[in-house]
C-alpha cells in the first residue's frame, strides 16, 4: 500500500462507556507502555507501538493484550482494539473486531488492502452522514467500490481536496501519524440539594440550571462540547454516571439541557433519593468564525439562540444566574430595595392604539 509502512504497530483502542474521569485516567496506563499516545475523545486512543516493541521485546499483539488486562483490572472496563500498519487500518480493525478482543491485520499489503475494500463506505475517515448519502446515490456502498472509481470522478462527487483524500485512503494510503496528545479538558457543574430529593420536577429544574451554567461558561471561553456526562449521587453516597456523544459540537444551553434530560430519563429512576447531580461537558474544541451554525428550523430553539448573547452579557456584568428562566425561581423576586434582581420571566406586550 503506497505511502504506508508494512509494520503492524499502530493500535486503535476503544473503551466501552468510560466516564470522563476514567477516560482521563486511562492515559496514565497507556503511557506506561508507550509515550506516543493520541486521544480520540470521548472513548478511544491510538498508540504507536514501534518503540515499545523494541523496548519490551514483545509483539504488538502481546502489548495490546497487556493493556487490555491492566485496564480491566484497574477500571473494570471492556476494551476493543485493532492493530494495523496505519491509523486507518487500525481503526477499521477495531471497528470490526468482536467486543473485548484485538483484531490483528496481516502485514501483507495485498491481504490488508482486500480487507479494507470489503468495508462499508461509512467507515472511511472523511465520509460524514451527508457525503455518505451522496455517494450511496451513485451506487457506492463499499470502500472498494470507491477505490475503483477514477480520482477525477471522486473529486467531482466530493470536491477537489476531499475527493483526492478519500481516493488515497480508499486505496490504502493514510498520511496521518500518531501525534502525542492527551484527553481534552472538561467543564463541570454540580448542584447539591439541602435534603434528599424525590421529586423528578425538582431534579429537572436542577438539570436546567446545570445546562445554563455549562452553556454560559462554554460560550464565554469560546468553546463547544462534543459530549455530555451526567452523574447522579444518591442518599447513600453511591452514584450512577451516563454519557452521550452529541450530534454536533455545541455550546448552546438548550442542546445541553435536552441531552441532560435524556440521560436522566434513561436512568429510569423511581422513588430514588437523590442528593446531588453533576454535569460535565467534554470533547471541548475552540469555536472559530469558520464554523457554521446548523439551523434547526425550530422557532423556540432559534429564539433561545438569539437570546443567548443578551444573557451572556448580563452574566458577565452581574454574575451567572442574574437572568434565568422562571422555572428556576424559588422565590418571587421583588424590585424594591434591589439594585440587581433575578429576572424570572420576560413578556413582550404588544401595544394597541386606544
Amino acid at each position: 500500500m503506497t505511502g504506508t509502512s508494512t509494520a503492524v504497530t499502530v493500535l486503535h483502542l476503544r473503551c466501552h462507556q468510560p466516564t470522563f474521569d476514567v477516560y482521563r485516567q486511562l492515559f496514565g496506563v497507556l503511557a506506561d507502555i508507550t509515550p506516543v499516545v493520541q486521544a480520540l475523545p470521548p472513548d478511544s486512543a491510538i498508540l504507536q507501538l514501534a518503540g515499545a516493541v523494541k523496548y519490551f521485546g514483545q509483539s504488538p499483539a502481546e502489548l495490546a493484550d497487556l493493556l487490555q488486562t491492566r485496564i480491566a483490572a484497574r477500571f473494570g472496563l471492556v476494551t476493543t482494539g485493532g492493530l494495523g500498519n496505519s491509523r486507518l487500518m487500525a481503526a477499521l480493525a477495531a471497528y470490526t473486531a468482536r467486543p473485548g478482543t484485538v483484531q490483528l491485520l496481516p502485514d501483507d499489503p495485498a491481504t490488508a488492502l482486500a480487507f479494507l475494500h470489503t468495508q462499508d463506505i461509512r467507515l472511511l475517515p472523511g465520509v460524514g452522514p451527508a457525503l455518505e448519502k451522496k455517494v450511496r446515490r451513485y451506487g457506492i456502498d463499499t470502500i472498494g467500490e470507491l477505490a475503483a472509481i477514477p480520482v477525477a470522478t471522486v473529486q467531482r462527487i466530493a470536491g477537489a481536496s476531499i475527493g483526492r483524500l478519500l481516493a488515497e485512503r480508499a486505496n490504502g494510503t493514510d498520511r496521518r501519524t500518531v501525534t502525542p496528545a492527551g484527553p481534552p479538558a472538561t467543564i463541570s457543574s454540580s448542584r447539591r440539594f439541602d435534603r434528599d430529593v424525590l421529586d423528578p420536577a425538582e431534579i429537572r429544574r436542577a438539570l436546567l440550571d446545570l445546562a445554563l451554567d455549562l452553556g454560559t461558561r462554554l460560550r464565554a471561553a469560546g468553546q463547544s462540547a462534543r459530549a455530555v456526562e451526567l452523574q447522579v449521587t444518591y442518599a447513600d453516597r453511591s452514584s450512577t454516571t451516563r454519557s452521550r456523544t452529541l450530534p454536533e459540537a455545541t455550546g448552546h444551553s438548550p442542546a445541553l439541557r435536552e441531552a441532560l434530560y435524556s440521560l436522566f430519563g434513561v436512568l429510569g429512576l423511581e422513588r430514588a433519593r437523590i442528593r446531588a447531580v453533576t454535569a460535565r461537558a467534554g470533547g471541548l474544541a475552540t469555536v472559530t468564525a469558520a464554523h457554521g451554525v446548523q439551523l434547526t428550523f425550530d422557532a423556540a430553539a432559534e429564539a433561545a439562540r438569539t437570546l443567548e448573547p443578551v444573557l451572556d452579557k448580563a452574566a458577565a456584568r452581574y454574575g451567572t444566574g442574574a437572568v434565568a428562566p422562571a422555572a428556576l425561581a424559588a422565590v418571587q423576586a421583588t424590585l424594591s430595595g434591589c439594585s440587581v434582581c433575578r429576572i424570572t420571566s420576560v413578556k413582550v406586550r404588544r401595544s394597541h392604539p386606544t
